[in-house]
């Protein structure tokens, strides 16, 4: 079953969270196996429908400013697997040539991740203010987790979209956990969203594991920026099935909260209305499935067989 990409509908935002998924577990597997090293991947697992409803709100022209757990918003705006997976391997072939696991790429308004927590939003207002300059109609989508909402950088940029008017959507993906800490030791207001009127900008609190909210929610705040009327804060809730990193067995988790915390993934749950609906059935799902693992299969393959670059290229293509 082939589904478009760039479309927006509920079976390609369906095939987008399969590959979210697919292009993770290869990641994870690959440094689990030794065949990559470096600092654990951070896999996006249960927390697909973020980024493939938030990304589907996007049009072509617009930036994404991505967490650390960035993979995820580079599959949903249409990134190459190959290339992300080449990254990832720290091959030539990837989007950073193999020097960087931040993958970027300018021209689908990919910026990158940020290595430090969240250094990516202000650089998010920064870019909205850029065309609010130039007169264009862009807009800048910044991620940031529910640990980061609390950091002084998410805080000055709200309050500076608001001063400014900017075209910025401010996506807070609330998974429950700051690594290891329950967000509800972390946060005492009554949902982080709620941060947004004391910034004086609209606050949304969204299902983050229904991808078609997220869609809709972000689509709204897409057109409000888009259109004049400045940022707005979207705090998508949903649920971190796997560890902070790849290797987190998540000893401080009740198992019970796991388990029911499966039950509510997303593409289980979007899967089942696509069948209620009589628009998917099990064999279509199947089949999904099977060219989305062979997709992901290839991207390996292509990775693995790719050459790492030269030590002579280290000082190439920096900037500042």
């Amino acid at each position: 079953m082939t589904v478009r990409a760039g479309d927006a509908g509920e079976l390609a935002l369906l095939r987008t969270m399969l590959l979210i998924r697919a292009v993770d577990d290869a990641w994870g597997e690959a440094y689990l196996r030794e065949e990559i090293g470096g600092i654990p991947p951070s896999l996006s697992t249960g927390q697909e429908a973020v980024s493939a409803g938030a990304c589907a709100a996007l049009d072509d022209g617009d930036f994404v400013f991505t967490t650390h757990r960035g993979q995820a918003p580079q599959v949903a705006r249409g990134l190459d697997p190959r290339q992300i997976l080449a990254e990832l391997y720290c091959r030539r072939t990837g989007y950073n040539k193999g020097k960087s696991y931040h993958v970027t790429d300018v021209a689908r308004g990919v910026i990158g991740m940020g290595g430090i927590v969240p250094a990516q939003v202000p650089v998010a207002g920064g870019m909205a203010l850029a065309q609010k300059l130039r007169g264009t109609d862009r807009v800048s989508l910044a991620f940031f987790g529910d640990g980061a909402s609390n950091e002084g950088a998410v805080h000055e940029t709200a309050n500076l979209a608001a001063m400014w008017t900017l075209p910025l959507v401010l996506v807070c993906e609330n998974n429950g956990w700051c690594i290891s800490q329950p967000v509800s030791a972390a946060v005492k207001a009554p949902s982080i969203a709620a941060r947004a009127a004391g910034y004086g900008l609209p606050g949304v609190v969204v299902d983050g594991n229904d991808a078609l909210a997220v869609r809709d929610a972000v689509a709204a705040a897409v057109a409000r920026a888009r259109t004049g009327g400045g940022a707005t804060f979207v705090e998508a809730r949903t649920t971190r099935l796997g560890g902070h990193l790849a290797h987190d067995r998540q000893p401080y988790r009740d198992a019970a909260e796991l388990a029911a915390a499966w039950e509510r993934c997303p593409i289980r749950r979007l899967r089942e209305r696509l069948a209620a609906a009589g628009q998917l059935d099990d064999a279509q799902y199947e089949a999904m499935a099977a060219e989305v693992a062979r997709e992901v299969a290839a991207a390996v393959e292509f990775a693995r067989a790719s050459p790492y670059p030269e030590p002579g290229e280290a000082f190439e293509d920096l900037w500042a």
